[in-house]
């Protein structure tokens, strides 16, 4: 195996493979693995994500990622760091190692990436009774959001600031889209994040001894004047319509970040990592746990 001079060649993953006691085989366009890898990658799968590239592969091995298959193109790896992180992708892989050509590759890459590695891995099966409270927790709720952006970079915030979960409800943007994926930094791997009805919600929130707290552009209390809770909950909502009206039937308090000159509100997901931050600081940095 010649890294560095050239490129990998089909043996070199064939001989990886086997040395994990597994088979890596050649598949075109319209080979069924293939099929269902494109369904992940349009986000259609909602227990499976796609997740391209060496840097973010690195982040799922890391979080301990169920791997499902891995598509490799072979001349694309050129660097012994890619080839380590194969090695330990296909020692992972449960169901196939898959090579394919360099025009199978940019056909299914989204953006079109030259990394030569896509996995495609199962999210947690995660349920509200499945999440381990501790005195002091935060959990932050997604309601309506539609931008994949925005979603992945406040799952990669909570995860970041110690929040404990995510839910998400009337969401327009999906979990598994790529984009979510890729913004998260893969932490839709490794945090809770749980898509959920609002009653469910709130009737988990209320026997959890949460406090509810909303991020309102319109108005409130400035956020650092707030002595939050030792469990709280904080809800952002649409980029565009703000928090849904039944949210404001139950109990809660609503923080506002304020705005100096022209600028009249933040990009919801620099405002939910204002906001976590806060509340973070207030409980102390001591544990990363």
């Amino acid at each position: 195996m010649q890294i560095g001079g050239s490129d990998m060649e089909e043996a070199d993953v064939k001989s990886l493979a086997a040395r994990f006691g597994k088979l890596a085989v050649n598949i075109g366009m319209k080979n069924s693995n293939i099929k269902r890898l494109r369904s992940a990658l349009r986000g259609r799968d909602k227990s499976l994500v796609a997740v391209e590239g060496i840097w973010l592969n690195a982040k799922a091995l890391a979080s301990q990622a169920h791997i499902e298959a891995l598509y490799v193109c072979p001349a694309m790896i050129h660097t012994p760091e890619g080839a380590d992180l194969l090695s330990s992708l296909i020692s992972r892989a449960v169901r196939g190692v898959y090579i394919v050509s360099e025009g199978v590759y940019h056909r299914l890459s989204e953006p079109k990436s030259d990394e030569g590695v896509i996995s495609l891995c199962r999210l947690p099966e995660i349920g509200l009774d499945d999440i381990r409270l501790r005195e002091k927790d935060l959990v932050l709720i997604l309601d309506g959001l539609e931008s994949p952006g925005n979603v992945g970079t406040i799952i990669r915030t909570a995860e970041a600031a110690g929040a404990r979960a995510v839910f998400i409800f009337h969401g327009q943007a999906s979990v598994t889209n790529p984009r979510t994926v890729r913004s998260s930094l893969c932490s839709v791997l490794s945090l809770p994040v749980v898509e959920a009805e609002m009653e469910d919600v709130q009737h988990w929130l209320h026997k959890n001894g949460f406090t509810l707290y909303f991020a309102d552009a319109t108005g409130g209390t400035i956020y650092s004047d707030v002595e939050y809770a030792s469990r709280s909950a904080m809800v952002v909502g649409n980029e565009r319509y703000g928090i849904s009206p039944e949210w404001y039937e139950a109990e809660h308090l609503s923080v506002y970040i304020p705005m100096m000159g022209t600028v009249d509100s933040l990009n919801a997901g620099v405002a939910a990592s204002i906001l976590a931050y806060e509340i973070r600081s207030q409980f102390g940095f001591g544990s990363r746990s």
